[in-house]
């Protein structure tokens, strides 16, 4: 059986990374191979540090405890993402955890995969990944893999975000990938503009699997709140504000009873105890966007799994994070109307709207079979 490495960004409390790894490894072992993840992490060194810290603390805070606003002991750390932890222990096949360039290098070589995926997630975008150039698989010699492919790679913004220097190392590394496939529409013209490089638009890993696979996930879970589910990863007053006008001008039975049920990107600036930090299981995540009556959200897998579960949503643009996206995303299934880039000049009536998911389930049907035919084609 061959051996695939795949090589995403850090795993550790992000529900969308975790649960787009889960796809990908779950249909690429569909496809006969032997797959784990490259545990690519952030450098532990004090040198490295002070790299991260010329990048500005807030950046600093976020990639050391998972894009959060405050750093956690290692005892914290360990019983606030245990739920995380522990979704990784059970369904995902991960290396030892990889610092350095020559550490990737290394345990490529002694493991003798026979190729390796890129993606999916923001593995594209500099100020995301540990080193941008290992996700261009700087640290693989040229006889040493036969297949190097990029799928669902992602910059995560439609701006290019590398400076000349990037630009011009990227360009030589990504002329040596078998194939290149990325998430977002816009992501073909980087390629061809910045990259030099031909690309296919293709659906994220989450996409490729059927809503069964994730329910079989949650089946055995004690749970089924209904009414409105939020989910923000981004929270402010005037997102509060508006998702509490929607609750109340929906106005079903159910909501009466659980109006809003939240599952927040993670801890708030002002929680008192360690246990108001601990993460949900991804297993409940997934739970509360099937049996939500109307979904609320700034994610873009949360938008992924709305659909999916062929829910009525609303999707708040996060600009931040990356808007193409969403854009790309919601044109696709054109759902772009369920979009909202501005909050105070929402148009309520579509709330009224219902979402023609026999349409919608066809669109991602046939788009689900041209994705897998890529990478069946270019799989070596």
């Amino acid at each position: 059986m061959k051996k695939l490495a795949i090589l995403t960004q850090p795993l550790k409390a992000n529900y969308g990374g975790l649960i787009q790894n889960f796809a990908l490894q779950s249909v690429l072992k569909g496809f006969g191979y032997n797959v784990e993840t490259l545990s690519r992490e952030y450098h532990r060194d004090a040198g490295a540090f002070r790299t991260l810290l010329a990048k500005g603390k807030n950046q600093v805070l976020s990639l050391l405890t998972g894009k959060k606003k405050k750093l956690f002991s290692k005892k914290e750390a360990a019983y606030v993402f245990s739920e995380t932890y522990r979704f990784i222990r059970e369904h995902l096949a991960v290396s030892r955890n990889l610092y350095s360039t020559s550490d990737l290098k290394q345990y490529f070589k002694n493991q003798h995969f026979s190729g390796i995926v890129v993606g999916s997630d923001q593995t594209w975008r500099p100020k995301y990944s540990p080193n941008i150039y290992n996700y261009f698989l700087d640290f693989i010699e040229d006889d040493s893999a036969k297949g190097k492919l990029a799928y669902t790679t992602s910059f995560g913004s439609e701006q290019w975000e590398y400076t000349d220097e990037e630009t011009l190392r990227c360009i030589e590394l990504s002329k040596k990938f078998d194939a290149i496939s990325v998430r977002e529409e816009s992501g073909v013209t980087l390629c061809k503009e910045h990259l030099k490089v031909e690309s296919t638009w293709v659906l994220d890993p989450t996409l490729l699997l059927k809503a069964s696979s994730y329910i079989e996930l949650f089946k055995d879970l004690n749970f089924a709140d209904r009414g409105l589910f939020s989910y923000v990863l981004d929270r402010n007053d005037e997102k509060n504000r508006f998702i509490e006008d929607i609750c109340r001008r929906i106005k079903k039975d159910q909501f009466r009873k659980q109006p809003i049920r939240s599952i927040e990107s993670g801890p708030i600036y002002d929680y008192s105890k360690l246990e108001d930090f601990k993460y949900p299981s991804l297993e409940e995540w997934l739970a509360s966007f099937y049996y939500a009556d109307f979904v609320i959200t700034d994610s873009f897998h949360g938008t992924v799994f709305s659909i999916i579960f062929n829910k009525p949503f609303l999707s708040i643009v996060n600009f931040e994070r990356g808007g193409s996206r969403f854009y790309s995303l919601l044109k696709l299934f054109q759902l772009e109307h369920r979009l909202v880039s501005d909050i105070n000049n929402f148009n309520y009536s579509l709330l009224e709207e219902k979402i023609e998911y026999q349409r919608v389930n066809e669109i991602l049907e046939i788009e689900r079979q041209k994705s897998l035919l890529f990478l069946k084609e270019n799989l070596k």
